[in-house]
């Protein structure tokens, strides 16, 4: 049974996801990430997701807000170090642009919309591009412009089969920033599959 209420909560929380996500959000919007996790941090429906978001706060404050954007360049855009991934498809079958691409296409292909080609210029497989995308089809869900569950369906066959990895990848980070992002992603990962009532994958 869906509740509208715990739905514009959900869309809050893929817009973090977003924001934290899309390099052009990191790079171009520091301030709102640091205000919406202040406002999460308040209202959190788990104290780690709490404790992460003020962890995040808390070194930014130290390091100023550039931070964010270094940490994101050197995480998942310098090949090399400690790269990670943001390719569903990458988790998938180690190659970017693969499988998981053609499932958001899928889920893509229901709705009226496209990708915005010059906002983003990564794939549709891109975590970022996913996390946008969820937070749209749950918006327009509760607007009753789609009736399908089409969040629910690009959760259970992208989302959900490989968060844990990337969650594991982002908290082994030496990023005091993107570490606490993992806990915060794990954390969603897990309501969203309480909520949908989508198990988790055993491998």
């Amino acid at each position: 049974m869906r509740n509208i209420e715990i739905d514009k909560a959900r869309v809050f929380l893929y817009n973090i996801l977003s924001l934290l996500f899309v390099e052009e959000y990191v790079k171009n919007s520091p301030q709102k990430i640091v205000e919406n996790l202040e406002i999460l941090s308040n209202n959190a429906f788990d104290e780690d997701v709490s404790l992460a978001c003020k962890k995040i706060i808390e070194s930014l404050n130290k390091t100023g807000l550039d931070r964010l954007y270094i940490d994101y360049q050197e995480l998942f855009i310098v090949p090399f170090g400690e790269y990670v991934s943001l390719s569903a498809s990458w988790y998938h079958e180690q190659r970017e642009g693969g499988y998981m691409q053609l499932k958001v296409r899928d889920v893509l292909a229901k709705t009226k919309i496209r990708k915005d080609e010059k906002f983003f210029t990564a794939p549709e497989d891109h975590y970022g591009f996913i996390f946008t995308l969820s937070a749209y089809l749950i918006e327009q869900q509760i607007n009753n412009e789609i009736k399908e569950d089409l969040q629910k369906e690009l959760f259970k066959e992208v989302i959900n089969l490989y968060c844990d990895e990337l969650v594991f990848k982002l908290i082994s980070t030496s990023s005091d920033v993107y570490s606490q992002v993992g806990v915060i992603l794990g954390n969603i990962c897990e309501f969203d599959r309480a909520y949908l009532e989508i198990p988790k994958v055993r491998k």
